[in-house]
């Protein structure tokens, strides 16, 4: 391999964990290989960006250390994981450590139900007579799956319905991966989560901020920063864009209102952007009112455009009017959804942020969406 090939494929490595944090050679064999090929290179990529690359056995994790006690995140997505079910998953692996060989859904179950009801514990009690309660244990069991913890040795859905539905029979049979579980349940995460080192004392502590901002998030923003955090990334503007490529392969456009990190595609490593818009009427709906919106509203210095809750909903009735023919049965018939899906998924794409008075503020970052060429097919079908 030479070395320009090593450089890419480590890259795409660091990048990969940037969007699958845990690894192992069953949840990702690929990655994995890469991963550990590159072991060093990645986890020098980490540092510059504060992060901690830990290894246990074959199981791989990149740690986010926080920054000075916050996370540099996009929008919680709606589809992320709510606290109930996060409870249950912190409790089933916590059970995941007594176990020695195989298990059974039907057996961690039981073992959760005695955790939860043991004196002391401040988790809501968990009860497997309950169908709700079930498919939560189910679902959390499937995110230990995801993550590499459990490996699923049964292939019988109709098990897993059964036990699911009717609370009868195994449900499935599993395997703890305890590498994953060591790296998932490891003292030294909970700590820095709890008790973050102060990054922003040390003398790279705004340059990690930098970094971090420019991975985690769609952009960054100049007007999102306070006069001096703006006025220091405009001049180490060019040191983060070499430092950028030099670590993920991509481009760093700059642009008056803010800089965006341009990522590579790769086909072979989980997708670290959104797959947006999509074949449906939610996407195309939120893509159009973005543009319309953009076109309506008041710009300001900062390029962000800002829209009254009245504007937003005078968008709306012009979408509706104009494309109305093409939009899903409760998008036409059920008031407030075209707005509603609009905002969920512009507000999860880190685009919009919405006000207390219903008021709307677009990022600059959506003008990237401007005149989008959107051709709907049938009332079933649009495409982009």
């Amino acid at each position: 391999m030479t070395t320009s090939a090593a450089a890419r494929e480590a890259q795409q490595a660091f990048l990969g964990l940037l969007a699958q944090p845990l690894v192992t050679p069953t949840t990702n064999r690929l990655l994995h290989r890469h991963v550990m090929r590159h072991q060093r290179q990645i986890a020098d990529h980490a540092r510059r960006a504060g992060y901690r690359l830990q290894r246990v056995g074959r199981a791989v994790r990149m740690i986010r250390v926080p920054i000075a006690g916050s996370v540099i995140a996009p929008p919680r997505p709606a589809t992320a994981p709510g606290r109930r079910l996060l409870s249950l998953v912190c409790c089933l692996a916590a059970c995941c450590e007594e176990v020695s060989g195989t298990v059974t859904l039907q057996r961690l179950s039981d073992m959760v139900r005695d955790l939860t009801s043991a004196p002391g514990v401040t988790v809501g009690a968990y009860d497997p007579e309950q169908k709700p309660q079930r498919r939560l244990l189910r679902d959390a069991a499937a995110l230990l799956a995801g993550w590499g913890v459990l490996r699923r040795r049964t292939n019988d859905e109709k098990m897993m319905y059964d036990w699911t539905e009717d609370g009868a029979g195994p449900g499935a049979g599993y395997e703890v991966d305890r590498d994953a579980l060591l790296l998932m349940t490891s003292p030294d995460v909970l700590a820095a989560a709890l008790h973050p080192p102060d990054s922003d004392t040390e003398p790279d502590g705004r340059t990690v901020h930098h970094l971090r901002a420019l991975l985690e998030t769609p952009a960054v923003v100049y007007a999102d920063l306070d006069d001096a955090e703006a006025d220091a990334l405009r001049k180490g503007r060019g040191l983060r864009s070499a430092d950028l490529a030099q670590m993920t392969g991509g481009t760093v456009e700059a642009r008056a209102e803010g800089l965006v990190l341009v990522l590579p595609d790769d086909p072979d490593h989980p997708p670290t952007v959104a797959d947006w818009p999509r074949a449906r009427a939610a996407d195309w709906v939120a893509l159009l009112m973005a543009d319309l919106a953009g076109r309506h509203g008041d710009r300001t210095p900062g390029g962000a455009v800002r829209l009254t809750g009245a504007q937003v909903d005078e968008v709306v009735e012009d979408l509706a009017s104009w494309r109305g023919d093409y939009m899903s049965k409760d998008q036409r018939t059920v008031p407030g959804t075209i707005r509603a899906d609009a905002e969920t998924i512009l507000t999860e794409l880190g685009l919009l942020r919405v006000g207390e008075d219903r008021s709307w503020t677009l990022s600059p970052v959506a003008g990237r969406y401007r005149d989008p060429d959107v051709t709907l097919v049938d009332t079933t079908e649009p495409t982009r």
